[in-house]
């Protein structure tokens, strides 16, 4: 068995189709195993308790999926269901543009596959093989299962023989009720109190023939309960070439009814949609006349019309007009005498005009033209599309848009006309001479005017107010708008505005400038109860540039921090720009008995760190104040409601800035040192840092404070003091890498060999040593001597990987030899 079946360790059966678990289930089936040889199989191969749950599960459905398959199919030869069902595949994929004709295709969404689980109908006709169910209930309970036999009767105990061939569900129900009758007494009387009913169980198959112009024409097996129309979807549906109008149902060599299907497509309904019988004959012949619709009207295609049926009945079919068609005419295309002529047809012919095979009809849409239209845009009141009249004129059209808006130009509007070939020309007027009656215009079919205004004919005007404001950018210019005025509209000054500087930018112009000059500035002092007095009034103009400046003596705090073997850890405001490390260790008490000082580290920020801007900070520092109030929300009072509201209205508009904001200085300067280092380095899988360790000795630093290795403190700075360290840590190319114990006075090769010694690809030479402090000591040599550095507690042994050496090629030898027999030669010529 593990010979022949697949290893499922190897197997994912979430991935498997229905096909391939129905494959492995044949394959174990003729070998003679069971489902559950397979479960015990990929169990002992390593498979999971959820994977074989899957499977098992898999094999129910696949299996149920098959019976149902079978039990559905109308082939009633077991060996051709699955070619049966290949070539309704392939036929389900193909797409026409003959109207109804994919309605029986399987696949569409309206399909006839037999219902059998519906109410017994009472006009069904009984018959050989049919199951019914009789159940006596009342003042007596009975119960009755049986079948119609080849003879077409029934055989109930105690009752004989009852002959219900040929009769339909209710007759046979009077029928068995009689005959029961004799039995219950009950039943009799205009008040029985015994009641019968009579239903279907197991519907009888019917052996039909379907030929003709069907997709699989041949012979199906369906149940009775099936009509024509599940007949035709059970064959695949109608081919192209095939007949809607005139579907042929035979039964017993007589024709009994001739269906149209666009009768069901327009009515719901079609007549002669029977049921079947043993032995009937479905005839699907060719069709006779085809005609092609298209153009405007809703439903487009081939559409199969009979004789008598008129262009009237094609548009009816089609669903009739689109609302932009041109239903005046209809445009044709005829084959006649082996040519093709063309025809306009028109609407008072559609009901008596007579179709012709091959007729190819054409709907044409409305022209996208208007007859009495003249347009007005721009400066008006309602511009848009208007009617014209006979002598209609600018004026009247004017009054007609409700009259032109105060920023009209009144010196020139123009028309734009179209000349009779279609080419424009451009008419330009006086709008004053116009509404005063000095100058009458006569408009035309699809003039457009247009009026201007005074607004669009000149730039837009706008100031600018930039730096420490609250909301700084553009503002719109208005007339008498005062510096005030302006900084108000801005959100009002910043804290780091007040005791610096405003300074206002304007523009020159050729009457005011001397050739040399840029703009004209005016310079303005802010005191810290605002602008001063002569500020305040000064009137902008447009495209001034307010910048206000920031107090030079406005520090926001910078903050250290201090971790480790300290009385009094955390962080300190710098006081001083002359702080430095040992005024930061005094502050916070000094360092402790356990202060492990060799290994003290100062970690800094580095240019390529992203300093939060002033927008940011701002936000965090509301989102804080923010969630103060939200912690409380339903004894907040309604001045603390106000104040909640307007911090969540300030963040909503840093947000806004911050999207905008940015840094123009810092981000050039990052880009730059970037730029160089990718430049010199040898990958571009470059690690750009953020923040990096200091090596300091602090010692010397507390042993001499203000000492060349005592450092300025600069803002975001961590001093880390550890804990006393007693190990030796050991990394790379060794033969046990490990960590052991520091022991004072031994040298690096003790600790080399505590750790297995070297391996065989380590570079012995290149082996480093990196203190607790950051600091690096690398091995030096010296003659055929080396020396190497000298460990150190909490210190980490470093031994680095050799490169892997490529061997030389005999090939490169004789290439090199030859190269320098080659610059001999030239240098002996040279020489010579």
């Amino acid at each position: 068995m593990a010979q022949t079946l697949p290893d499922f360790s190897t197997i994912k059966v979430s991935s498997l189709s229905d096909q391939q678990i129905e494959s492995l289930m044949k394959q174990a089936k003729a070998m003679g195993y069971s489902e559950s040889d397979i479960l015990t199989l990929a169990q002992s191969q390593g498979v999971n308790a959820q994977d074989l749950a899957l499977l098992n599960e898999r094999f129910g459905r696949v299996k149920s999926m098959r019976a149902s398959q079978a039990k559905a199919n109308p082939v009633g030869d077991v060996r051709m269901r699955q070619p049966y069902v290949d070539s309704l595949q392939m036929v389900d994929k193909g797409a026409t543009s003959i109207y109804g004709l994919d309605i029986f295709r399987r696949g569409s969404f309206l399909t006839f596959q037999t219902n059998l689980n519906q109410p017994t109908p009472k006009d069904y006709v009984l018959g050989p093989g049919d199951e019914l169910f009789i159940d006596i209930y009342g003042a007596s309970e009975s119960y009755y299962q049986t079948q119609v036999t080849p003879e077409g009767t029934i055989i109930l105990e105690n009752l004989g023989v009852i002959a219900l061939n040929g009769l339909s569900v209710e007759q046979a129900e009077r029928k068995i009720r009689q005959r029961f009758a004799t039995v219950y007494g009950g039943m009799k009387g205009e008040q029985p109190n015994t009641f019968l009913s009579l239903s279907l169980g197991q519907v009888r198959s019917v052996g039909v023939n379907v030929i003709g112009q069907v997709q699989i024409p041949g012979t199906y097996n369906l149940s009775a309960l099936n009509t024509v129309f599940n007949a035709l979807y059970a064959a695949g549906g109608i081919t192209e070439n095939g007949s809607l109008r005139q579907v042929k149902h035979f039964r017993k060599g007589k024709l009994i009814s001739s269906i149209d299907i666009y009768d069901y497509l327009q009515r719901g309904y079609a007549e002669g949609d029977n049921r079947l019988e043993s032995g009937d004959v479905i005839l699907v012949p060719p069709y006779t006349n085809r005609v092609t619709l298209t153009g405007a009207v809703k439903v487009s295609g081939k559409f199969e019309l009979l004789e008598s049926e008129t262009l009237a009945d094609l548009l009816n079919y089609a669903g009739g007009f689109t609302e932009n068609a041109l239903n005046g005419t209809i445009k044709l295309k005829r084959i006649s005498d082996g040519q093709k002529r063309v025809a306009d047809i028109l609407s008072d012919q559609y009901e008596v005009f007579t179709i012709k095979n091959g007729d190819e009809y054409t709907v044409q849409t409305v022209l996208n033209r208007y007859t009495n239209r003249v347009v007005i845009q721009g400066a008006v009141f309602r511009p848009g599309n208007y009617a014209i009249t006979d002598n209609l004129g600018l004026a009247d059209l004017i009054k007609k848009s409700d009259g032109l808006r105060p920023d009209a130009f009144l010196d020139r509007a123009i028309i734009r006309r179209a000349k009779e070939d279609l080419t424009f020309e451009t008419i330009s007027v006086n709008l004053r001479d116009v509404l005063e009656n000095r100058q009458t215009v006569i408009l035309q079919r699809e003039d457009v005017v247009t009026v201007f205004s005074k607004n669009e004919l000149k730039e837009e005007h706008f100031i600018e107010v930039l730096g420490e404001v609250n909301k700084p950018g553009v503002l719109g210019f208005a007339d008498n708008t005062s510096l005030k005025d302006a900084l108000l509209m801005a959100g009002g000054l910043s804290n780091a505005a007040f005791g610096g500087s405003i300074e206002v930018s304007r523009r020159l112009y050729s009457d005011d400038s001397d050739g040399f000059g840029i703009s004209k500035t005016f310079a303005f002092t802010v005191d810290q109860s605002g602008l001063a007095t002569e500020a305040e009034s000064f009137i902008l103009s447009p495209y001034d540039q307010v910048y206000v400046r920031r107090n030079p003596n406005y520090k926001k705090q910078q903050l250290v921090t201090i971790e480790g073997q300290v009385r009094s850890p955390g962080q300190y405001a710098i006081r001083t720009q002359g702080e430095r490390i040992s005024d930061l260790v005094n502050r916070a008490g000094g360092i402790n008995a356990f202060a492990f000082v060799e290994g003290a580290t100062l970690i800094r920020k580095t240019e390529f760190y992203e300093e939060p801007t002033d927008i940011e900070q701002q936000i965090d520092q509301l989102i804080k104040l923010e969630a103060k109030f939200q912690k409380t929300p339903d004894l907040l009072t309604e001045a603390e409601q106000s104040l909640l509201k307007s911090i969540n209205e300030d963040i909503a508009e840093l947000e806004k800035r911050r999207e905008s904001n940015q840094n123009l200085s810092s981000f050039a300067k990052r880009e730059r040192l970037k730029e160089v280092i990718e430049r010199n380095a040898l990958t571009d899988n470059i690690q750009l840092k953020q923040a990096e360790a200091i090596g300091i000795d602090l010692q010397s630093i507390i042993n001499e404070p203000g000492s060349v290795s005592d450092l300025l403190l600069e803002d975001g700075d961590v001093l880390i003091i550890p804990k006393k360290s007693e190990t030796v840590r050991l990394r790379g190319k060794l033969l046990y890498p490990t960590t052991t114990r520091f022991v004072k006075g031994k040298s690096l090769k003790y600790y080399i060999n505590s750790a297995g010694g070297f391996d065989f690809r380590a570079k012995k030479k290149g082996t480093y040593v990196v203190y607790a402090n950051g600091e690096v000591a690398r091995t030096r040599s010296f003659l055929f001597m080396k020396f190497y550095p000298k460990p150190a507690p909490g210190a980490e042994i470093i031994v680095p990987t050799k490169p892997l050496a490529v061997p030389v090629r005999v090939q490169d030898v004789l290439a090199i030899t030859s190269s320098l027999a080659t610059l001999a030669l030239v240098i002996n010529q040279i020489s010579n």
